[in-house]
Order: C-alpha cells, then sequence, then structure tokens
C-alpha cells in the first residue's frame, strides 16, 4: 500500500488498540495506543524512502496477521477507495470468502497449519472483528478448503472441503452433506479446479459428484439436471449462467458444452478459440461462465490469460482483453466478475482489480486502489453493486467502494 499514512485498529475486546504507521522521506514511524490511553512512538531513519515505505508494508502484514484492519466509513473513500482491507484468519491465502447478501458480511474459508484441519469465519466489514462459526477437525489427512458461498438468505453456507459440498446452517451449526466424491478413487474430478456455483439468484447450484457426475440442484436439493462426463475427457471447469437456465462444462482440448437445465437438452459443443500457436492452448481453461446476455461463453485460462468470450451459438471468438505489450497472450487474468446489473467487468489482476466498461472492454473512469491481493483469485460484487471485494495469494481481502461505467443503461 503506497500511502504515507495509514492508521489500523483491532477491534476485539476489552478496548480497541490502534497503530498509525507513516512515511516521512527516509523515515519510518509508528504511533501505537489503546481506548483513550496515552500513545506509544516509534520509528527508524532508512536509507532511503523506498526502505522506508518497504518496512511500512511489512508492519502492514505483521499487524494484519495479529488481527487488525483498515477501516474507512463509505462516506470517507471517494469510488474505487478501500473502505475496509484485513487479512484472513491463519495466515493462508485469501481465495475462498463470499459477501453476504446485505453487503455486510464476509464468510472465509481457512486452512490451518499445512493444510491440517480448517476453519470458517465470519467478519464484520463495518467493525472487522471476526467470528469463527465451524472448524474441521484435525486429522491425519490434509483438509483442504476450496469455495465458501453464502446461500439466499445469508443464513446458510455451502462450502467445498476436499471433495465433498457440504451446507453449514449458521443458526444450529449442523453441517450437511450435498455431494461428494473422492479424486481418482471415485471420480476424475480435481477439486482444486472444479468448484460448486451459484446462479446470480444463488436458487441454482452447480456441484460435482461421485462417478463424475455434474449436477444442478435448487435450493431445495432437488435434481434438476445429472450430467455423467465418464466417457468424456477430464471435465476441468463449469457454471451456471445467471439465469440458472444455462450450464457451460469445459473439457481438456478446451472442449466446451453448452447445456439447457430446464430441458435436459445439450445446446451446443464447441472448442474454446485459444489461438491454437500459443503453449497456452494445452492448459485448457480455468474458470469459464457466462456474460449478463447469457450469449457468451466467457473464460479465462493458460497462462493465467483473458477473459474471452465465445458465441454460444457459432463457438467463434467475439473478444478477448489483449496483453498491453505482447503479442504471445492475452491480458492477465487470475479472475473474473460482471457487476449485478452487468455494466461492469471486474478483472482480477496481480495486486488490483480492473474494472472495464462490459459492453466495450475499455477501462472505466473510477478505477480501485490497489488491493494489495497478490495474484487476485476471486473477485466478487456486492448484491447491490455498491461494494467490490478482492482476495489471492497475500492473504488479504480488500472491500472497495465500486465505481460507476462509462455508459449509461
Amino acid at each position: 500500500m503506497r500511502q504515507d499514512e495509514i492508521t489500523l485498529v483491532h477491534p476485539e475486546p476489552p478496548k480497541p488498540r490502534y497503530v498509525r504507521l507513516a512515511v516521512d522521506g527516509p523515515r519510518f514511524e509508528r504511533t501505537s495506543w489503546a481506548g483513550n490511553g496515552k500513545a506509544r512512538h516509534g520509528g527508524k531513519t532508512y536509507a532511503s524512502e523506498s526502505a522506508a515505505r518497504l518496512a511500512t508494508e511489512r508492519e502492514t502484514i505483521k499487524r494484519m496477521q495479529e488481527g487488525f484492519v483498515l477501516l474507512r466509513g463509505p462516506d470517507d473513500v471517494t469510488p474505487g477507495g478501500i473502505v475496509m482491507q484485513c487479512a484472513v484468519p491463519n495466515r493462508g491465502a485469501s481465495d475462498f470468502f463470499d459477501l453476504h447478501p446485505d453487503g455486510h458480511t464476509l464468510a472465509v474459508g481457512t486452512m490451518l497449519h499445512q493444510g491440517y484441519g480448517a476453519e470458517i469465519h465470519l467478519i464484520d466489514i463495518r467493525t472487522g472483528r471476526r467470528q469463527p462459526v465451524h472448524a474441521e477437525p484435525v486429522t491425519n489427512e490434509q483438509t483442504f478448503i476450496h469455495a465458501v458461498l453464502f446461500d439466499a438468505d445469508g443464513r446458510g453456507i455451502v462450502y467445498a472441503v476436499n471433495g465433498e459440498t457440504r451446507y453449514l446452517d449458521l443458526d444450529t451449526g449442523a453441517s450437511t452433506v450435498i455431494a461428494s466424491y473422492r479424486q481418482f478413487t471415485t471420480a476424475r474430478f480435481n477439486p482444486f479446479r472444479l468448484r460448486p456455483a451459484w446462479d446470480q439468484a444463488r436458487n441454482r447450484l452447480l456441484v460435482f459428484h461421485t462417478d463424475d457426475v455434474v449436477r444442478v440442484l435448487d435450493a431445495a436439493g432437488n435434481h434438476l439436471l445429472e450430467v455423467p462426463t465418464r466417457d468424456r475427457p477430464e471435465c476441468q471447469a463449469g457454471a451456471l449462467s445467471r439465469s440458472g437456465r444455462l450450464l457451460a462444462l469445459s473439457y481438456e482440448l478446451l472442449e466446451t458444452e453448452i447445456w439447457d437445465v430446464d430441458t435436459g437438452e445439450l445446446l451446443a459443443t464447441h472448442p474454446f478459440p485459444v489461438p491454437f500457436d500459443r503453449s497456452a492452448s494445452g492448459l485448457g481453461l480455468r474458470t469459464v461462465g457466462f456474460d449478463p446476455t447469457e450469449l457468451l461463453v466467457v473464460a479465462e485460462g493458460g497462462y493465467a490469460e483473458g477473459p474471452a468470450a465465445m458465441s454460444v451459438e457459432s463457438g467463434e471468438l467475439e473478444w478477448a482483453i489483449h496483453d498491453p505489450y505482447r503479442t504471445d497472450r492475452w491480458g492477465t487474468c487470475h479472475s473474473w466478475s460482471y457487476s449485478p446489473d452487468g455494466r461492469l467487468l471486474a478483472v482480477g489482476g496481480h495486486g488490483r482489480v480492473e474494472l472495464r466498461d462490459a459492453d466495450t472492454r475499455e477501462l472505466a473512469p473510477d478505477q480501485l486502489s490497489p488491493s494489495s491481493t497478490g495474484h487476485t483469485r476471486r473477485v466478487v460484487f456486492s448484491t447491490d453493486g455498491k461494494l467490490i471485494v478482492a482476495g489471492g495469494g497475500t492473504g488479504r481481502i480488500s472491500v472497495h467502494l465500486a465505481g460507476q461505467p462509462t455508459t449509461t443503461p
């Protein structure tokens, strides 16, 4: 974070603790206090301003890992600014989170030391306070969290652990298995690539099950569609459209299927049009989904490249976001997401999220502040589109006030 001064707060009882970190030329300064208590001062002079800024960043990381958070009210930041930033518990990556439908609470999945055991926490983005709500027991088998998703009313969480998709009732704490498989034993599915996913209204849920079966369930758990994939190449990515009417599945060698969930009809099969003169074409797609019109399949793959869009009807490449400097690859993309109104496209890059007009793919006028999330592998909009949350390899989660697109509806 390249700022001259930031103030972090540790919000947990009995009273809040604060630390202010500042850079004044080559001087790094630290001021800390608790409640209304007396402030303590410290710091160090470095050989250069850049060295002092590096010391500030290291201290920020250390403090956030201790539970301190950066908090700002929405009225105190301009579009793109940071409303809340924190480190996830247990010093893990921050890929596995979701924002409550009311926009006030994050659900975060974390793994314990070396992946033995896992936890789910709730974080209030208005205060930074944390609440553990679920713990996976520590056994002699590693436990990997792969997804954490609120349900439609925010009273439950769908989460993926190893090859199981489960539902956590936040009122009772009960956890129920929705779908399950064991990689290399009962299915070829790779849980690091295939994750459960909702449609926009969170009424339909995509899950992966034993015998290489892909299922779409309604909110009550009833089966709406079942697609056996055992006789196909390995399934590597899948997603529902916004309405939940369409399902996209991508396989090895870029083969992509589009299914009608209501009728069970296979509507189209196309190879996703990655240029075959690139070595990335053999790596497949990492994420797949639809644009807001549901006329295009949008994907990211290769060496974290994209996003790019293919016509559902023809299979032709409709557009791609290109690298600004290189001609042998598309732009850097670790994740992507459309705003609820379909007017903004957010692209997770390295340490930041890029906002683009969804129609023109031109950069939006209001860009986000750097998110400090490293490889930004997850980007989520709030239901009302006013907030954007990013997470990734550094273990930080960054909540931003959203900007506006360049076009008007």
